[in-house]
C-alpha cells in the first residue's frame, strides 16, 4: 500500500479591500495527499503573517481546527465599522408645497378653496431650526488600523431677508407679518396685507406694495391695487382688482358691467360672471359666463364637471382648452385665439411711431451737430445755448419713448409668433351659437360637435377629432 504524500499547500488569508473582513481559504487535498489539519495557534500565525491583528473570531478558528473546510473562504476576523456622522441640516417650519390647480371632489366638482399659493408667517414666528452636524466615530480594520467615518459638514447660515437668527445660532425667526418663500436656497419674507374679514367700503380702497390676502370677500365698489399677488377666499362682487403678479379668486366672481380684474401674471378663479378680465399669463377657471376676457397666454377651463365658457367675448393669444363651449340654448359665445385685431393694429401703430420718432431723432442729432460745427468755426461755445439745450431735451425724451415702444413691439411680435400655433380644444361639446376666430379665419357653429380641436389652415378653420390623451398636453 502506497503512503500518502504530505499536503503541500499553505492556507491563504484574504483581506477585503476595505480591511473589514479576513478569510482563510484551505484548498482541498489531492487524493494522493494527506488531509491537512491545523491547530488554532497555527491558524493564528497565518493571520498574523498576513497582518490580521483585530477582530479575530476565536470560535471560527476553533471550528476550523476541529474540522477543516476546504475550497471555501471562511470568515475568521471582522473589523469594527466606523459610526457614520450626519451632516447639518435645516428643519423648516413653513410649507413649500403649492398648487394653482383645484382638487376634484368625489362628485366631479372642483374645490378651488384647495388652491394654495401663499404661505404666511407672523412676526417673531419660528421659521427654521438648524440641526448641527454630528461627528462620527472611528472604527478599526482587521489590520488594527483606524477606519475614519466620512467627513460631515455644517451648513452655512440661512441667507435671505425678512428674518433673523437667534443668539444660539440655531433658531430663525420672522421679522414681520408677511409672505414667505424659498427661492434658490434663500428665504424671502415680504410684506403682506392680510385681511381677516370682507374688504368693503368701510375700510376704503386698498393700495399696497406687496401681496394682499383677503380671508373674506370683496364687496361692491372696492378698488384693490397691489404690486404683488391678490388672494381672495370669499366671493368677489362688483369691484376693481389690479395685481402686479397673480390673482386667486377662490370662491369666484359675481360681477357687474364695470367689474374689472387685471393681472400682470396669471388668474385662477372658481368662476367668473359678468366681468372684464385681462392677464399676461394663463387664466384658469371652472366657468366663464358672459365675460369679456383678454389673455396674452392660454385660457384653461377644464376643471370640474360643469367647466365651460358660456357667452361673452373671449380672447386668448396662445389657445383655449375648455370642457364645454357655449350651451344648449345657443347663447352667443365669441372666441378668438392668436393675435387679435386690436393687437395687430397696435403693432402697425407702434412701428409707424418708432419710425417717425427715429427720423425726428436723426434730424435733432444733425441740429446739435450743426451747433458744434458752428462753435468750432467761430470759436464760441454754444453748449448752453437755449436752442441746443431744447434739442437735447427732445432727443433724450424721444430716445426713451423709442426704447419703451421697442420693448412693447418685441412683446407683440413674440405673442404673434406664439399665436400662430394656437388652437381651440373642446373636450366635451361645442354648441351652436359659438363663433371661433383665428386671425383672418372664422367658423360659426350651426350644430353641436363633440371632442374637437379647431385648427387654422390657409383655407379656413378645420375641426379635428380630439385624441383622448390630448387633455394632458394642456
Amino acid at each position: 500500500m502506497n503512503e500518502k504524500k504530505p499536503y503541500q499547500k499553505t492556507p491563504k488569508v484574504h483581506i477585503d479591500p476595505r480591511g473589514m473582513v479576513a478569510t482563510i481559504f484551505i484548498a482541498r487535498p489531492l487524493p494522493e495527499e494527506e488531509t491537512p489539519s491545523y491547530t488554532v495557534q497555527e491558524l493564528l500565525s497565518f493571520l498574523s503573517a498576513a497582518g490580521v491583528e483585530y477582530g479575530i473570531d476565536q470560535a471560527a478558528l476553533l471550528r476550523l481546527a476541529e474540522k477543516p473546510v476546504f475550497d471555501k473562504a471562511v470568515e475568521v476576523a471582522h473589523g469594527q465599522p466606523a459610526v457614520e456622522g450626519e451632516n447639518g441640516y435645516f428643519e423648516y417650519h413653513f410649507s413649500q408645497e403649492f398648487s394653482n390647480k383645484p382638487t376634484i371632489r368625489p362628485d366631479g366638482s372642483a374645490d378651488f378653496l384647495s388652491i394654495k399659493m401663499v404661505e404666511i408667517v407672523h412676526e417673531d414666528g419660528l421659521i427654521a431650526t438648524y440641526h448641527p452636524a454630528v461627528q462620527g466615530e472611528n472604527g478599526v480594520s482587521v489590520r488594527g488600523m483606524p477606519v475614519e467615518p466620512k467627513r460631515v459638514r455644517d451648513m452655512p447660515a440661512l441667507a435671505g431677508r425678512g428674518f433673523h437668527r437667534d443668539e444660539d445660532g440655531i433658531h430663525y425667526y420672522s421679522d414681520m407679518d408677511g409672505k414667505i418663500v424659498m427661492k434658490n436656497s434663500r428665504i424671502l419674507i415680504s410684506p403682506v396685507l392680510e385681511i381677516e374679514r370682507d374688504a368693503d367700503m368701510t375700510m376704503g380702497n386698498i393700495e399696497f406694495k406687496g401681496d394682499v390676502v383677503i380671508h373674506g370677500g370683496v364687496k361692491h365698489g372696492v378698488h384693490i391695487r397691489t404690486t404683488g399677488s391678490v388672494t381672495v377666499h370669499g366671493l368677489v362682487e362688483h369691484c376693481y382688482i389690479e395685481a402686479g403678479r397673480d390673482i386667486f379668486l377662490l370662491s369666484g366672481v359675481k360681477g357687474g358691467e364695470k367689474t374689472t380684474i387685471h393681472a400682470e401674471g396669471a388668474i385662477t378663479a372658481e368662476f367668473i360672471e359678468y366681468a372684464i378680465v385681462s392677464c399676461k399669463k394663463d387664466l384658469r377657471a371652472e366657468v366663464l359666463f358672459n365675460c369679456m376676457v383678454n389673455c396674452d397666454s392660454r385660457i384653461i377651463v377644464t376643471n370640474g364637471r360643469r367647466a365651460g365658457i358660456i357667452g361673452g367675448n373671449i380672447t386668448a393669444v396662445q389657445g383655449i382648452a375648455v370642457l364645454n363651449l357655449g350651451n344648449s340654448f345657443g347663447t352667443v359665445t365669441k372666441v378668438t385665439v392668436g393675435l387679435d385685431e386690436d393687437r395687430r393694429k397696435e403693432i402697425i401703430t407702434l412701428a409707424d411711431k418708432i419710425e417717425a420718432l427715429e427720423s425726428n431723432i436723426s434730424k435733432i442729432k444733425k441740429g446739435i451737430s450743426d451747433f458744434d460745427l458752428l462753435s468750432e468755426k467761430k470759436g464760441v461755445s454754444y453748449k448752453d445755448d437755449p436752442r441746443r439745450l431744447q434739442l437735447l431735451r427732445v432727443k433724450i425724451r424721444d430716445e426713451a419713448i423709442v426704447a419703451e415702444d421697442r420693448v412693447r413691439l418685441e412683446e407683440l411680435y413674440a405673442m404673434m409668433d406664439a399665436g400662430k400655433r394656437a388652437t381651440v380644444r373642446v373636450y366635451n361639446t361645442v354648441y351652436a351659437g359659438v363663433t371661433v376666430r383665428m386671425t383672418d379665419q372664422y367658423v360659426q357653429m350651426s350644430d353641436y360637435q363633440q371632442r374637437v380641436e379647431m385648427v387654422k389652415t390657409e383655407t379656413g378653420i378645420r375641426l379635428d377629432p380630439l385624441e383622448m390623451d390630448a387633455f394632458e398636453d394642456y
